[in-house]
């Protein structure tokens, strides 16, 4: 049930790194990174740290210890966390 999880999990971490790795110079959800060159920055280092949570996830579904399936999933969700209150302090309501 875990390796189910830890596959869901891959695939989710692996598009998010996809999308942020693509949209690194075009406009995607509020966000634009042609007017804020931070959240350009922010793009390519999220896309870049959830590629590496990705092909650690592909390690710990093939090695099956705990230790590094725990420390995969608690660094991607931390960076994620970060990723997205970086983004939320550049979003501008109107």
């Amino acid at each position: 049930m875990i390796t189910l999880l830890l596959v869901l999990y891959t695939l989710i971490a692996g598009w998010l790194s996809y999308y942020l790795l693509t949209h690194q110079s075009r406009p995607f959800l509020f966000f634009d990174p042609n007017k804020a060159p931070t959240i350009k920055h922010v793009a390519r280092y999220g896309g870049s740290l959830m590629l590496l949570v990705t092909l650690g996830c592909l390690v710990a579904i093939f090695v099956q210890t705990t230790m590094l399936i725990a420390i995969v999933l608690a660094s991607g969700s931390l960076i994620m966390m970060a990723i997205a209150l970086i983004l939320v302090s550049f979003m501008q309501i109107s």
